[in-house]
């Protein structure tokens, strides 16, 4: 059986939902070596800071969907981490 980076991705809970053909082509594309460092820094990371990561469970879309902005086409890194506000961005 041949090792699925996007599969061992998923079942670690680093990749959820659907994506595009050319994300699921990049993370198909990864190496076990590469796919291990970034499951064991996910690991490393919520033991380490366990608030942080039981907060952002709750972040199914980014903010800035909600403000109208298309997050996908659009940097909208403020209003994702709650930094910014949709007006600044408009401006």
């Amino acid at each position: 059986m041949s090792f699925n980076s996007a599969t061992a991705l998923r079942d670690a809970g680093i990749l959820g939902g659907t994506m595009t053909p050319e994300l699921e082509e990049f993370y198909g594309s990864l190496t076990q070596q590469e796919t291990e460092v970034l499951i064991s820094a996910k690991n490393r990371l919520a033991a380490v800071l366990p608030d942080v990561e039981a907060h952002s469970a709750d972040w199914a879309t980014p903010e800035a969907t909600q403000h109208g902005f298309d997050a996908a086409m659009l940097c909208a890194c403020g209003l994702w981490s709650g930094s910014g506000q949709a007006q600044n961005m408009a401006e």
